[in-house]
């Protein structure tokens, strides 16, 4: 059951991965403007970085060596910065966007603002302990 959760985790990691690539390949469409009038181009891009660090996290805490787990926010946080560069390097090859230092920002903000939140929820939950070893909470 562990290692089905965790395929599906670095399955759902990947694909995520993939679709920012795919969008990060296309022009601006007209839709997405309107979201980014609402809610500001560095917001959004902030929410999709943190949101990949974060299911990055949940993959990487699936593993079963406790050494990588202790280390789970700091790799994940590494592991989305990476990718939020490789991807603003990857726009100034697509025509009609560009890369931007201060979407990178942006990006590992958001990147930073979820291992933070993984790594109080990973402590949160190791403190939880059970009434009796056969309790079911």
């Amino acid at each position: 059951m562990r290692r089905r959760r965790a395929a599906v985790l670095w399955i759902i990691v990947v694909a995520y991965a993939g679709i920012v690539f795919y969008l990060s390949s296309q022009s601006l469409p007209a839709p997405a403007e309107e979201t980014v009038g609402l809610l500001g181009d560095k917001v959004l891009h902030g929410l999709e970085y943190g949101a990949f660090a974060f299911l990055l996290a949940l993959a990487i805490g699936s593993t079963p060596w406790p050494r990588i787990r202790s280390w789970t926010a700091l790799i994940a946080l590494a592991g989305a910065v990476v990718y939020a560069a490789s991807d603003e390097l990857h726009q100034t090859f697509v025509p009609g966007r560009q890369g931007d230092v201060m979407d990178l920002l942006a990006d590992s903000v958001g990147a930073v603002l979820a291992a933070a939140v993984y790594e109080v929820w990973r402590r949160w939950s190791a403190r939880r302990v059970p009434v009796s070893g056969t309790s079911p909470r």
